[in-house]
């Protein structure tokens, strides 16, 4: 099998904001404007709470349960109330200024006769750089204000922020570590914990505040006819609601993340450890938000809950779910298979989070009759209940996980071949087994570690995975699915010939582990 070539440019569609003639650099225009359509979604869904809220009927039943929903107005919810309205007015100032730009330089190059080309290339450089960062002023005119809530919780509580924060970093990190092969930049896994922990979850406790104040209205009022038979609807949908609403939110930052840098996506695999990523940030929110809330003689409770048995449970494998489906959309061609994936996506970790929430409401009640002794309840009764109610979805995620290793793996190996094969000494023969073992690589890097410290390794690490991009380019390449945000393959190949040149961690005989050892 011959080395796939680099794909050319599409005619007339440059496909990257950076200079022209340098592909895989820049984020491409179509996904910047893909984020700002999700952006926008979000704003739609909340404006459609503000108008649910105007509308509801006021709750008049003297039923205790009405006290539960409407709890004081927080000071972050006004906040946000104001903060939403001022960015989507500065979104609409940018995006018309984006317009009237295009629409001048459209009729100036009419007028004069000119192509595309014409002007000098700093000119356009410069031309590009200022569309760039208006569309960027308009995405973050769209989603910062979400941010309030979550910032005021964890300002507000720096105590139980730091508590929170080591049980989710080093799950952060099992998480990257879990791919295996080529793994994603660390800065593009921490982007997703950061649009989990403040877009995400800020976009999540401002629409069930909403929910809070608007659905009692409806189920809970005197003009309906048996207004106290609203109440099992009223604890059926508002988890229905919460559901819809925060995995929404939290899928939301998976395919901006995903269209912006989706050079670095490979599929289902990547697409699961970014969702992963984006519910840790949303649960260590969550976390903190109920810690506030709750009585400090059960913030034990809480923390076990949320922060070790829930932490790789909940959210996160809702999330994961859908992250497989917008990872697994990177490689379809078709449009409508792509919206299948990703709504199948989406529709399981909904279904997840609804069904967690009615059943774990349901067990809460029996697990004093289950459990006589508190702590036995605590230490035993908490887990099984979480493996009840979520370990179907923890099984699917790890079965989808799995097999999206192996089609890496078996896709890996057919370009490293390839790309030995071409004779061009990026890959060799002896170097693919290496690289398609998890296992060898590993006790590579500790016997690299032992002999040139932190500096090698990092070195080793920078090459192996240069090595993996490159392939894993490669394969995109071959793909139905390729589009043209693939880097140039002898940009890719130079890089790891770069790399390939330092004395540092050339395989040698004395570094490379003996096959018997690690077979």
């Amino acid at each position: 099998m011959a080395a796939p070539e680099a794909v050319p440019d599409l005619p007339g569609e440059p496909d990257l904001h950076g200079e022209p003639g340098e592909p895989g650099r820049g984020l491409p225009r179509s996904g910047l404007t893909t984020a700002i359509g999700v952006a926008l979604l979000l704003s739609v869904l909340y404006a459609a709470g503000q108008l649910l809220f105007w509308s509801a009927p006021e709750p008049t039943s003297r039923s205790s349960l009405v006290k539960h929903f409407l709890l004081p107005e927080p000071t972050p919810f006004r906040v946000t109330r104001v903060l939403v309205p001022v960015g989507w007015g500065v979104a609409a100032l940018l995006g018309l200024g984006l317009f009237l730009a295009r629409h001048q330089r459209a009729r100036t190059t009419g007028r004069e006769g000119v192509g595309p080309e014409a002007g000098s290339g700093e000119a356009r450089a410069r031309t590009g750089r200022a569309t760039t960062a208006c569309r960027f002023g308009v995405l973050g005119a769209l989603l910062l204000p979400f941010a309030v809530m979550p910032l005021a919780d964890m300002g507000g509580e720096p105590g139980q922020l730091l508590l929170c924060l080591p049980t989710t970093l080093g799950a952060l990190l099992l998480l990257h570590r879990v791919q295996l092969y080529r793994r994603m930049p660390g800065w593009l896994t921490v982007a997703g914990l950061g649009w989990g922990a403040l877009i995400g979850g800020g976009f999540g406790l401002v629409m069930v505040t909403w929910m809070q104040r608007t659905v009692p209205g409806y189920f809970l009022s005197d003009s309906w006819q048996h207004p106290l038979d609203g109440v099992e609807e009223l604890y059926t949908l508002f988890p229905l609601g919460a559901a819809v609403v925060t995995e929404f939110g939290k899928a939301a930052g998976v395919a901006v993340l995903c269209v912006l840098f989706r050079r670095h996506i490979d599929g289902v695999v990547s697409g699961a450890v970014l969702g992963g990523a984006v519910g840790l940030g949303f649960n260590l929110v969550e976390t903190v938000h109920h810690l506030g809330l709750v009585r400090p003689d059960h913030h034990a409770t809480q923390f076990w809950d949320r922060q070790v048995v829930g932490l790789l449970t909940v959210h996160v494998a809702f999330t994961a779910l859908a992250g497989t489906g917008i990872g697994a959309a990177r490689r379809l061609p078709g449009r409508r298979d792509r919206l299948l994936v990703v709504g199948g996506g989406l529709l399981a970790a909904v279904g997840g989070h609804f069904e967690t929430d009615v059943a774990l409401m349901r067990l809460d009640g029996l697990r004093s009759e289950w459990y006589p002794d508190e702590t036995v309840g605590l230490l035993v009764g908490i887990p099984v209940m979480t493996a009840v109610t979520s370990g179907v979805f923890v099984a699917l995620c790890v079965l989808v996980l799995r097999r999206g290793l192996t089609e890496q793996g078996h896709g890996l190996g057919r370009a490293l071949r390839a790309e030995a094969a071409s004779g061009r000494g990026a890959v060799t023969e002896p170097e693919i087994a290496l690289l398609l073992s998890p296992r060898r690589r590993l006790l590579l890097e500790l016997r690299v570690w032992r002999r040139d410290g932190t500096a090698g390794l990092r070195h080793l690490l920078r090459f192996q995975q240069a090595q993996l991009d490159l392939a894993a380019q490669q394969w995109h390449r071959a793909s139905p699915g390729a589009d043209f945000s693939i880097p140039a393959a002898d940009e890719l190949r130079s890089r790891v010939l770069e790399l390939k040149g330092s004395p540092v961690i050339l395989p040698t005989a004395s570094v490379l582990p003996d096959r018997e050892v690690t077979s």
